[in-house]
């Protein structure tokens, strides 16, 4: 390897002082128990400390609640979603979360949100692991606290959906491959575990992807000979039994509907524009370069330079740093082209964006003086968090002692459910000190950043500090908040109460809350008003749009808050009158 190239792997012999504590700090013996401590305070805090509230979630538990009461191999293999709904991905998540369910008791918010807090936290060390083995200790440290301090990282890592599943075996998978093609490991199977696990947690582009990667790096590098030292033929056996094995014992349960739903709705349909079908997320061809740039806060404003710098010829010329270029760009290109586009299904590229950010910044840290880059993000940092401790607890002092004052700044988002500023008020109580805390720290990091001389290292351990500072208060404060407003719990549990053994259905669409948390198996209406059931659930919209003439034979025996911010979207039970 040609010296430019292998300068980009570890920074210069003579560090600058500045930076030698953060070199001591890369050691695995302090970085995993640091970068352990930052996951456990963004990922896991209050945890279950709030109600399921998004579609996307209690989509996902109803799943996993049919497996328990299905208690058999059918229940495991192809749960029905809230028992009338084919799945429409596969089951490795919901398996892992039923898994944590055994261990800990029972099915609950916290085991729901368990597997993605889970393996967010062992995503944010194998980065750290892998980059140091292909480059160095200080990339991997930058890289994994960049990794786990991305706005969408964080998200992914707090909620109960398959993309975080998805995205660390897709990791795995990715940089296995890279370790293989440098000689690092003579493992083999680890990565075709990583592919079987990544298929059986959303489906053919767990191995698709990878698998492009793996051969546009081959192709490049015109290494050929790598295709026969990578042991293909016992890697297919492994993911065809492992993956291809669930496909086809689901199939045979599910038949012509699990294959229209998980093979052409969720995976042909979703990339491949199809004419009378709509795919859902369906967005203009630049929307996923947007997606990107939003997800990746803060650090997207160290895209630019560091993109300058890995461009350059000497610097691709290192086999390492090219692969993450094509892992990234792969990730992309696909995505751009697909039907279906969501910010989160970007989430794959995010070690490899995170990677080469920690590369770009260990060379910057090994310079003498800081860059311009680095100070000028360091000022613009401090003025941020700085701001946003101070405000946070000017903020939270008023909701606590003059909510109605509060409710006008939110007004202007059109946040106006009345519950909503109660919530967080009573969620402030609740862990007062905390927020102090919470917000001193904020404080006291863009104070360092901003009365203190700028270098690399204090600008990526203070961001990180604010970052997960940020993730607290929305796990504390804000989530619960929401989720106590315009989430269906307590209204499903008293719905549950109120049919008791009596017949119910859904008029024109299932809902997943009321399904996970009433734990009753309601159809959707397909019949006609005459036959319809005792009860009904639908949204008030909906009753008030069926009116007088269709709603004549039922009265409303009880309705929900609102299911969105704004103060609408109530839910309505209503009941046939007597006679």
């Amino acid at each position: 390897m040609d010296p430019a190239a292998a300068s980009v792997e570890r920074p210069a012999p003579d560090v600058p002082t500045a930076a030698r504590w953060f070199e001591r700090a890369a050691a695995p013996q302090f970085a995993i128990p640091l970068l352990t401590l930052l996951c456990l305070a963004a990922f896991f805090v209050n945890l279950g400390g709030y109600p399921l509230y998004t579609h996307g979630e209690t989509r996902e538990a109803v799943s996993v609640l049919d497996m328990f009461k299905g208690h058999s191999i059918r229940s495991f293999l192809l749960p029905m979603r809230a028992g009338i709904e084919i799945p429409s991905k596969p089951l490795m998540m919901h398996w892992l979360i039923a898994a944590l369910s055994l261990i800990s008791g029972g099915l609950s918010e916290w085991t729901i949100r368990l597997p993605s807090a889970i393996l967010g936290a062992l995503g944010v060390l194998c980065c750290y692991l892998y980059v140091r083995r292909l480059f160095s200790a200080s990339a991997g440290l930058l890289a994994a606290l960049i990794l786990a301090t991305n706005f969408q990282y964080l998200q992914a890592a707090g909620g109960a959906r398959v993309d975080m599943t998805l995205t660390f075996f897709m990791e795995i998978a990715f940089f296995e491959f890279l370790l293989m093609a440098e000689g690092l490991t003579s493992r083999r199977m680890l990565l075709y575990l990583a592919l079987a696990f990544a298929v059986l947690s959303k489906g053919p582009v767990g191995v698709v992807l990878p698998g492009a990667v793996a051969a546009l790096f081959i192709a490049t590098q015109r290494r050929w000979n790598l295709a026969g030292r990578l042991d293909l033929v016992k890697g297919a056996l492994v993911v065809a039994v492992l993956a291809g094995g669930w496909y086809l014992a689901a199939l045979s349960i599910g038949g012509r509907a699990f294959f229209d739903k998980q093979i052409l709705a969720e995976n042909v349909f979703t990339f491949l524009h199809h004419h009378g079908m709509d795919p859902g997320h369906g967005h203009p061809f630049y929307y996923v370069e947007l997606a990107l740039l939003a997800g990746f806060l803060p650090w997207t404003l160290l895209l630019a330079p560091a993109a300058f710098r890995l461009a350059q010829r000497q610097t691709l010329s290192n086999p390492r740093v090219l692969y993450l270029m094509i892992w990234f760009a792969v990730v992309l290109v696909f995505y751009n082209f697909a039907a279906a586009k969501r910010g989160v299904y970007l989430l794959a590229l995010y070690p490899a964006l995170a990677a080469a950010l920690g590369i770009y910044l260990a060379a910057e840290m090994a310079a003498p003086s800081a860059s311009r880059v680095t100070r000028v993000m360091s000022a613009a940092m401090g003025i941020f968090f700085a701001t946003a401790g101070v405000g946070g607890l000017i903020a939270a002092g008023v909701i606590k002692l003059w909510p109605a004052l509060a409710r006008l700044p939110l007004a202007a988002f059109d946040i106006k459910a009345p519950r909503f500023v109660p919530e967080l008020s009573a969620a402030i109580g609740g862990h007062g000190l905390l927020a102090i805390a919470i917000g001193a720290i904020a404080a006291a990091a863009g104070l360092v950043l901003m009365r203190t001389a700028a270098s690399v290292p204090k600008l990526v351990s203070a961001t990180a500090a604010g970052v997960a500072c940020i993730s607290m208060v929305a796990n504390l404060y804000v989530q619960p908040a929401i989720a106590n407003t315009i989430g269906l719990k307590d209204y499903a549990l008293e719905a549950a109460h109120i049919i008791g053994d009596g017949k119910a259905a859904y008029v024109f669409g299932l809902n997943y809350d009321i399904a996970f948390y009433s734990g009753l198996t309601i159809p959707v209406l397909a019949i006609t008003p005459t036959q319809w059931p005792q009860y009904l659930i639908l949204g008030e919209d909906t009753y008030q749009a069926l009116g007088a003439h269709q709603m004549r034979d039922y009265s409303p025996v009880l309705t929900s808050g609102p299911t969105d911010l704004d103060g609408t979207g109530e839910m309505v039970l209503v009941r046939r009158k007597s006679g």
